[in-house]
């Protein structure tokens, strides 16, 4: 038995007429064929960056998702369109030919592919024989989309070619401009104030249609026993509607189909064609009078329509619970198992959240740290329906699931990016089967939980900021120490905790030695050496969460609540015990050491903080004449 192929599928979007089609086409080979289907999907379309919509940041947060797959794994690759933008596409292909890996892109021309191409024009042209061969039609308005626009002049053209075929002569003012939405009721509202209701409305899309047939039933007119409208696409709302639409499909399916074929043509050794065209076909429906609606019709159409709506608001009433519960998190673990237990509504099996190390808040800002958009490190969570989240650690390049490509069974799943603008979040994987069936619902599910895992990194970067200015402004820069500011913020705790428990607090004023001299013989490098090693020494002798601080340019302050009075000494000699070891250890042509006073009072009898300093620093200063004294 051969090794299982594996197909990558990359897509974009939520288009479940297009992209959803053509995946189930593949998912569909693949139980035939036995092959593995891995689909990497972004959430965003193309169109919508190009409209200016998506800037480059969120691009590039959503193209990280085309940089997951392996592609050693892979044996062939399907491009549903374009991905986004040029670059990303040029980087897939050349990634792809440097492993050897074919790739067959559908419906959009990229160099280095094999292609499969819908035939617009052959089912525009037959939609308008259709009219004018089944039903008379010979005054026929067309309305296309965008002027000028590729699709656009391909429909037109194929609605010239009808009228010629059939004798029937082609008039400018019977092509309007519809914008394939909204501006089509313009057009024809302009086209009716000077000419006279045509036999029908050809439309280049089935949201025009729709807007169409909405306008002319609201001026009186019926559809189809007044005029006849048509569409292109056969999107799900066109069947809904009443009258539904007749309309041209593209054969979707079968474009999926075509990309598989191509790749199995070229691993069994054959030459399959670089292009393979495939003509659209005709859906005849209630607008042209091809159906009448019966009354088991609509009730199956209501019928399905009520469950819809009833599975919609038990989703709206999810997510809205689940945005609530995301507020009372206190940090990213709990936020990711809040949004698996949501994922509850699904019913799915199960699924894999994998989450870039550093959204947890370890090196959050370490950018460089990251590969191809993931870091190094990744949080897997695994959510299983029976058994909650499970946390796992997971390293690069493992960064995908353990998935047996080789296995029992075959692998069908669909990984989608989480992302905070550039920044990479991670990604989502679930069964393909899933994917497929509740794909709006699950676009929804994930831009919340986007949302949320956004809005709770940039709450924890501003705190952060926000204690970094604290710090900034409470903390000597040099040593990192209490300044002025900080001792009186936390000085006055110290006192108030002392009182309430009736302690002592002492207070130690500290100088250090010859720092002038220091700075005048070995620089002020030097000299700032000495002032940080005397605040070290402080931080090594506390042991009771004293308050220290730089309180001047060679001058240190520390606060505590002692037990007995002797405490104080011993704090002292642990400094010196500190800076004797240092100066020992380091050799330096200076020593580096300091001139100490304290004293301990009761807190009750601790009238100002100010008369606590002056004691100790008169002490202090006493200590200082002394050594210079006796230095002479």
């Amino acid at each position: 038995m051969g090794k299982r192929k594996t197909i990558g599928l990359l897509s974009e979007g939520d288009n479940a007429l297009l992209e959803g089609i053509m995946t189930e086409a593949v998912m569909q080979a693949g139980e035939q064929y036995d092959f593995n289907v891995l689909v990497f999907q972004s959430l965003m379309t193309k169109p919508t960056y190009a409209e200016g919509t998506l800037s480059n940041s969120v691009v590039k947060g959503e193209s990280a998702i085309y940089r997951l797959p392996d592609y050693d794994k892979l044996d062939g690759i399907i491009i549903l369109g374009e991905l986004l933008r040029t670059d990303v596409m040029r980087e897939i292909v050349e990634q792809a030919q440097e492993h050897h890996v074919p790739v067959v892109n559908i419906n959009n021309f990229q160099e280095g592919c094999y292609h499969v191409s819908f035939d617009d024009v052959v089912g525009m042209k037959d939609m308008v024989l259709h009219i004018i061969r089944e039903h008379g039609c010979r005054d026929i308005v067309f309305l296309s989309g965008f002027e000028g626009n590729k699709e656009s002049m391909e429909r037109e053209n194929a609605y010239k070619e009808a009228l010629q075929a059939e004798g029937i002569p082609f008039l400018e003012d019977h092509i309007l401009y519809g914008e394939f939405y909204l501006r089509s009721v313009d057009a024809v509202k302009k086209y009716l104030e000077s000419h006279s209701l045509p036999d029908a409305f050809v439309c280049a899309n089935d949201a025009m249609a729709l807007f169409v047939i909405k306008y002319l039933e609201d001026k009186g007119y019926q559809v189809p026993d007044d005029v006849l409208v048509t569409g292109f696409d056969h999107l799900q709302d066109s069947d809904e509607y009443r009258p539904s639409i007749s309309s041209v499909e593209r054969s979707v399916f079968e474009a999926g189909t075509g990309a598989v074929d191509i790749l199995r043509d070229l691993w069994d050794g054959k030459t399959p064609p670089q292009e393979l065209r495939i003509p659209a076909h005709l859906v005849l429906q209630q607008s042209c009078g091809c159906m009448r609606e019966t009354v088991r019709d609509v009730y199956e159409m209501n019928r399905v329509k009520s469950l819809r709506i009833t599975e919609r608001d038990i989703f709206i009433r999810n997510i809205s619970d689940m945005w609530r519960d995301f507020l009372m998190v206190e940090n990213m673990e709990e936020l990711l198992k809040v949004a698996c237990q949501h994922l509850s509504f699904f019913e799915w099996d199960q699924v894999y959240l994998c989450i870039c190390d550093d959204i947890f808040g370890r090196g959050l800002d370490d950018e460089d740290a990251r590969r191809l958009g993931y870091s190094p490190s990744m949080v897997q969570v695994r959510y299983h329906k029976d058994f909650g989240p499970e946390f796992e650690n997971v390293f690069y390049p493992d960064i995908l699931p353990s998935l047996d490509l080789q296995g029992s069974e075959r692998q069908q799943c669909i990984f989608i990016p989480l992302y905070m603008k550039e920044r990479t979040i991670g990604y989502m994987w679930i069964p393909l089967k899933h994917h497929m069936a509740q794909i709006s619902m699950l676009y929804t599910f994930l831009t919340t939980v986007n949302s949320a895992i956004s809005d709770f990194c940039l709450l924890r970067e501003k705190d952060s900021l926000v204690d970094k200015l604290d710090s900034m402004y409470v903390r000597d820069a040099l040593t990192k120490l209490y300044n002025r500011f900080g001792m009186q913020r936390y000085v006055d705790k110290v006192l108030e905790v002392a009182r309430r428990d009736g302690k002592r607090v002492m207070c130690i004023a500290l100088d250090l030695d010859g720092l002038k001299p220091i700075n005048d013989n070995y620089g002020h490098a030097a000299g700032d050496n000495a002032i940080v090693q005397v605040a070290n020494a402080l931080r090594q002798a506390s042991e009771r969460r004293e308050v220290c601080c730089r309180s001047g340019g060679d001058e240190y302050l520390v606060f505590g609540i002692v037990e007995h009075d002797n405490d104080a000494q011993n704090y002292i000699r642990r400094v010196e015990d500190y800076l004797d070891h240092y100066n020992e250890m380091n050799n330096w042509p200076y020593r580096v050491a300091c001139s100490c006073g304290h004293c301990v009072r009761p807190a009750e009898e601790v009238h100002s903080l100010e008369d606590l300093v002056t004691e100790a620093d008169q002490l202090m200063y006493e200590i200082k004449v002394r050594k210079k004294t006796l230095r002479q």
